[in-house]
């Protein structure tokens, strides 16, 4: 790409832009590097090596690569990569063309023709980026320091992205009465990225009993139950509070026997559901 490097091009972008691009400090690419990386990318029409047998035609300013060509040459998280793509895009300096497993990118230069913001509905999912990256924590690919530090960068993207429109609006308007708003969106970021922590943490718990024999609880269902669905349903019901809670009583099971005979089935219960989530997974 150095031949690319001598070719003289102007960017779009307001000083908003460039208040984002700022250095943080804890990413091994910086958001700036990254931008420009994807520039002459885009310069050189370079092609991932995996996609180069796909038949597509780029056009002036475009580059076809994967998430995880870029993920793996920023020493970022794929989520990460993705946020910062959404960004780029809605400050209306690339778009985004999304393929099977890859995406081409289109530059915005003074030569071409300016990308339209995109609407903040379009956005990818907030929780959806941090359930993939706690996933990886879940299975074991990362450590909880690691993931730490990955769902901190999603939350402060998350904030950074809030604050930008709130000085945007209050530009246009004059008035600070957005603040407001977006200290209730701050706090609503917040308690999303501890709730799917909390539900992680249990995918987590869950995760290691996938292999544990779930063969008991069949065997009560068979032949204490006598293959009743309803009768199992209400046991389930029990069976769950036994684990989640710990002070629940036993609501159908009135003997200690009985009791006794539900909480040794907490196990083959748990194994029963780890196998259950691998279904929806």
């Amino acid at each position: 790409m150095k031949n690319n490097q001598k070719i003289p091009v102007s960017i779009l972008a307001d000083r908003e832009v460039f208040e984002y691009l700022k250095e943080k400090g804890d990413e091994r690419k910086t958001r700036t590097e990254a931008y420009c990386d994807l520039l002459d990318k885009s310069l050189a029409g370079f092609v991932s090596p995996f996609l180069r047998k796909k038949d597509y035609v780029l056009q002036p300013n475009q580059c076809y690569l994967t998430v995880s060509d870029l993920a793996s040459e920023w020493h970022w998280h794929r989520a990460t990569v993705r946020s910062f793509l959404s960004a780029m895009e809605a400050f209306g300096l690339l778009t985004r063309i999304q393929l099977p497993k890859s995406v081409v990118i289109t530059m915005t230069v003074q030569s071409g023709q300016a990308a339209q913001p995109r609407d903040a509905q379009e956005q990818p999912d907030f929780a959806g980026q941090l359930r993939e990256v706690l996933s990886d924590w879940v299975i074991g690919k990362t450590t909880a320091a690691e993931t730490g530090v990955i769902c901190g960068q999603l939350v402060s993207l998350a904030k950074t992205e809030i604050a930008d429109r709130d000085t945007g609006l209050c530009l246009d308007t004059h008035s600070n009465t957005t603040s407001a708003h977006s200290g209730t969106l701050v706090t609503e970021h917040r308690e999303t990225a501890l709730c799917c922590i909390a539900h992680a943490a249990l995918q987590k718990i869950l995760h290691k009993s996938r292999f544990d024999d779930s063969s008991p609880l069949v065997d009560f269902f068979r032949f204490d139950l006598g293959e009743e669905w309803a009768a199992f349903i209400e046991s389930a019901k029990d069976l769950a509070g036994l684990i989640l809670d710990t002070e629940a009583s036993v609501t159908d099971f009135d003997m200690d026997e009985d009791q006794e005979r539900l909480k040794s089935l907490r196990k083959p219960f748990l194994s029963l559901l780890a196998k259950a989530q691998a279904m929806v997974d």
